[in-house]
């Protein structure tokens, strides 16, 4: 996406031109949320890799170009930028803690099953398979947090929630996959719960383009900002800047 073209931009101003959501974010109490970055659904070869390419081709390939010409790097960029500024980084990953899946929600549990019964790839991928691991472009430092669940949203199956206050953390910069299902639900329940949060747009995909479209302006409206990976950087840049000593 070209810089210039933010089209959430109508989404977030008022009948006065001012931001529906105004808010500013001090980078010590920012966090870098990447959502369910793992292999079992960002890979072609494994996972749900080869059940996208067979049953829906052309979904498939927007789908992995996607993560790997946009998503992917721009995830990057914002680890590396919050790694070199020792800025909190936190990793979610989704899957059933159980092997036998018993611990989904049920209606996943019989999303996956059914799938299973026709594709005859398991579906089920719990901490300790290959396929629940995050991409290695990705892969987390030590002491980067790491929240497994097995809901949509992170808030409804995780401590997340009492571990990023302990921690003093206000904003939220969410990053990940998919838009529309895990990365909106999550940003939404952290908005409604007091939580600054600020989607990535080119740091997220989608399978679907619209979809992720009206995630964007839809989350703009109500719930918090949209911005640009480097306009996400250049904002955090320019506050660690002005600090004194800085």
């Amino acid at each position: 996406m070209n810089g210039t073209e933010r089209f959430w931009d109508k989404a977030t101003r008022g009948p006065r031109g001012v931001n529906v959501v105004d808010f500013d974010i001090i980078p010590s109490s920012t966090a870098l949320t990447i959502i369910d970055m793992q292999k079992y659904g960002c890979c072609r070869d494994i996972g749900l890799g080869p059940v996208y390419l067979k049953e829906t081709p052309e979904t498939a390939e927007y789908w992995f170009s996607r993560l790997s010409e946009v998503a992917v790097p721009n995830i990057r960029n914002l680890l590396q930028f919050f790694r070199k500024n020792k800025l909190r980084v936190i990793h979610v990953c989704v899957g059933p803690l159980l092997p036998d899946a018993s611990d989904m929600i049920p209606c996943r549990r019989r999303r996956d099953e059914s799938r299973l019964k026709v594709s005859g790839i398991d579906h089920f991928f719990s901490p300790g398979t290959s396929e629940h691991e995050i991409v290695d472009e990705l892969k987390p430092n030590p002491g980067e947090m790491i929240f497994n669940k097995n809901t949509a949203s992170a808030f409804n199956s995780t401590n997340i929630d009492q571990i990023l206050r302990n921690m003093g953390i206000e904003s939220l910069v969410i990053t990940g996959m998919a838009t529309s299902a895990c990365v909106e639900s999550t940003a939404r329940d952290a908005a409604d719960k007091g939580y600054n949060c600020i989607l990535v747009e080119n740091a997220c995909a989608d399978r679907y383009p619209d979809s992720h479209k009206m995630t964007m302006i839809n989350f703009a409206r109500a719930f918090g900002q949209v911005m640009t990976t480097s306009e996400i950087i250049n904002h955090l840049e320019s506050k660690l800047r002005s600090k004194p000593g800085a």
